[in-house]
């Protein structure tokens, strides 16, 4: 007995220290340029950390406009992974650069800017002028620029800090697409790759000449001289949904658009699959920068489309300015012979020293700022830390890559397994033919994930094996129905838990839903209880919805161990009375309406309270828009655990638990890379 209180003292009392958390501040968004330039920047970061003491550090990615500053004030270092972010005039990173360099200043945290672009300057215009006094802070360590260099040191720093700070002229780190990647240039294809940008970039850019019906005309142009030498072609985009859409309209306008299986890439929802599209090509011309740098790091010739400045930058820099071509030079036969020589001619390899430009300054910030803070973390010890896996769960199976969520795909769950995860959600509802799937709802925003005209369906859904055909973002990630989310679970080994949210159904759509998860679950005993309770027929309903469920030898698990794994959120007292009569073996959590929606009812927390008293529930939910301090306060004094959907900040995150919530559904914040944090002593 004294060895187990012994035991449990010391598990009570364990210490740990505080890693040295970098922070890498990146633009998040469907460009998947700005993605390839994130995960260049994080391969370089890594290989900076010391040698020896490498296992001290973490490295914890940032969305550039998420405002989650607790994140930010958590970070020892700060790095913004480069792409074009020191500009005012279109898209606000002007306006998030200034916040987290405000906190960076306040709490005395090192930053750097890797390799970044600098888009032009204006001493008359405010959103400039705030940026340059953000520039201009003590924080700011180190700037490194991959074009116009001489506009940082002329214009944006002051004299005194223009000495202070770390600067230099370097090549976009994207150089390093093939190290970060693993991926090589594909043997000879003889296909070229077009790459296609929305219509109105041109406009945006002080270029209004370049109209929509002129770029339609050029690619038209550049297709018929690629077919006139006997080159094949496709088209291609960065991931962007308006690229991708005028690259259909290319096809339209040439009347090519019954070949847009063949003739068009699928639009990437991953960096790796843009990497890899434009390896598979022989050369490409294109539009978007980052396109243009990918094939360079390849190897790959390629002929620039110029819509702004910077593609002329990275032309002189990579000495060849003539594959460049700006508005003036439009001219189809022009631009494909410039591409039939680079071809003959390659590309020759990036300097070791332009590459080394871009390494070398950031791994002296990296060295000299993370020593100092790890000299500073070594002797703190704490013994008390957030157990985040106890804490999140994963919204909607998880999310992907900071950008996909909603999607209840075995993607998403797989990734939140892999990122420590161990309580989950998923929405569960019912087709046309009366099948269980993980969809959040049937509405014009899952159609659309779903790659379906939402024109051609309703609210009751769409039929069972028809979605199951589907795949979510132009078919790269998939659908589940019910079955195989339980059988994956239940592959699972530990104390994990999933959440089944089944909507607001009607009552004879209910009924159905409880008989296949009854079936599901290996408890038939009780579901004709809930059938009687709704008024409906089972047997007509089963005959009028089509076979629920295929015949099977033996459920998945017992009802036993679902119980101990599952829960299912219901929305009304109608639904809970239903499901409980039916035995269904997952404990119910409750639902906590917004305050207007509770007024609008007549429903007080008081009565939520009885109600769940009443029916042994001991779990609630309510949406973001609910929480409150006192609304958590009242729901600790009728002991009911509450679970909060959902945050995607840490900021969010911490304050939640602070005022007592006890789970926090989120889709992109990360179980092992918060509890990464932190080390055994």
């Amino acid at each position: 007995m004294e060895k187990n209180q012994q035991k449990q003292t010391t598990n009570t009392n364990r210490l740990y220290r505080e890693k040295v958390k970098v922070l890498l501040v990146e633009i998040v968004n469907r460009n998947l340029g700005d993605a390839v330039i994130a995960e260049n920047a994080a391969y370089l970061v890594k290989r900076a950390f010391p040698l020896f003491t490498r296992r001290h550090y973490v490295l914890q990615r940032y969305g550039m406009d998420s405002r989650d500053f607790e994140m930010v004030k958590a970070a020892d270092l700060i790095i913004f992974d480069g792409g074009g972010i020191i500009k005012y005039k279109y898209e606000h990173f002007y306006q998030s650069v200034f916040e987290i360099l405000q906190y960076a200043k306040e709490y005395q945290i090192p930053v750097f800017f890797n390799s970044v672009g600098v888009e032009g300057y204006d001493g008359t215009d405010d959103r400039c002028l705030q940026l340059k006094q953000a520039l201009n802070y003590d924080c700011v360590k180190g700037i490194t620029v991959r074009d116009d260099y001489e506009t940082l040191q002329n214009d944006y720093l002051d004299a005194g800090r223009a000495a202070a700070v770390d600067t230099a002229a370097v090549i976009d780190s994207a150089v390093y697409t093939q190290e970060a990647y693993q991926i090589q240039k594909s043997d000879p294809s003889h296909t070229i790759g077009i790459g296609i940008v929305r219509s109105r970039i041109f406009e945006d850019n002080e270029l209004p000449q370049v109209t929509k019906e002129c770029q339609l005309q050029l690619w038209a142009g550049i297709v018929h001289e690629l077919e006139e030498h006997g080159y094949a072609w496709k088209l291609f985009v960065n991931g962007l949904h308006s690229d991708y859409e005028f690259a259909k309209e290319v096809l339209e306008f040439m009347g090519r658009q019954q070949e847009q299986e063949t003739l068009l890439v699928n639009r990437p929802t991953e960096s790796r699959e843009l990497v890899q599209t434009i390896a598979g090509f022989e050369g490409i011309i294109a539009c978007r920068m980052h396109a243009n740098i990918i094939a360079y790091a390849l190897g790959i010739p390629s002929i620039g489309i110029v819509w702004n400045r910077k593609l002329l930058f990275w032309g002189e820099r990579i000495g060849y300015p003539q594959r460049f071509f700006t508005h003036d030079q439009f001219e189809p036969k022009q631009i494909v012979q410039c591409l039939l020589q680079s071809l003959s001619e390659g590309v020759r390899p990036c300097e070791k020293s332009w590459k080394k430009s871009v390494k070398k300054p950031l791994n002296r910030f990296v060295r000299r700022y993370g020593t100092q803070a790890w000299k500073k973390k070594r002797g703190n010890t704490v013994t008390q830390r957030i157990p985040w896996v106890d804490r999140l769960v994963a919204c909607a199976l998880g999310g992907l890559s900071m950008r996909y969520l909603n999607m209840n795909s075995p993607n998403g769950l797989h990734a939140a397994f892999q990122n420590g995860f161990r309580n989950f959600e998923a929405d569960i509802r019912l087709t046309t033919d009366g099948r269980l799937v993980c969809v959040n709802g049937w509405s014009k925003a899952s159609y659309e994930k779903l790659g379906v005209d939402p024109l051609q369906y309703d609210s009751n859904g769409m039929a069972y094996a028809e979605f199951l055909q589907c795949g979510l973002y132009s078919d790269h990630y998939e659908t589940m129905d019910a079955e195989q989310l339980l059988d994956t679970m239940s592959s699972q080994p530990g104390n994990w838990k999933l959440i089944l949210d089944i909507g607001k159904p009607k009552k004879e759509v209910l009924a159905v839903m409880i008989e296949q998860l009854a079936q599901l679950c290996g408890s038939m005993d009780n579901v004709q209880a809930a059938a009687d309770a709704s008024g409906t027929d089972q047997t007509k309903l089963q005959n009028t919805a089509g076979n629920t469920m295929d015949t099977r030898a033996a459920a998945i698990k017992d009802a036993a161990y679902w119980r101990e794994h599952l829960m299912i959120r219901l929305q009304s007292r109608y639904d809970v009375e239903t499901v409980q009569q039916a035995s269904l073996p997952m404990e119910v959590m409750f639902f906590v309406a917004t305050e207007q929606q509770r007024e609008e009812k007549g429903i007080t927390l008081a009565s939520i309270a009885k109600f769940c008293k009443k029916r042994q529930i001991k779990w609630v939910s309510m949406p973001k828009e609910a929480f409150a301090e006192d609304v958590i306060k009242f729901l600790k004094e009728q002991k009911l655990k509450s679970c909060l959907f959902s945050y995607n900040t840490y900021t969010e995150a911490v304050h939640a638990l602070e005022i007592g919530v006890d789970w926090v559904a989120t889709s992109y914040l990360s179980v092992r890379e918060l509890e990464g944090w932190y080390e055994r002593c």
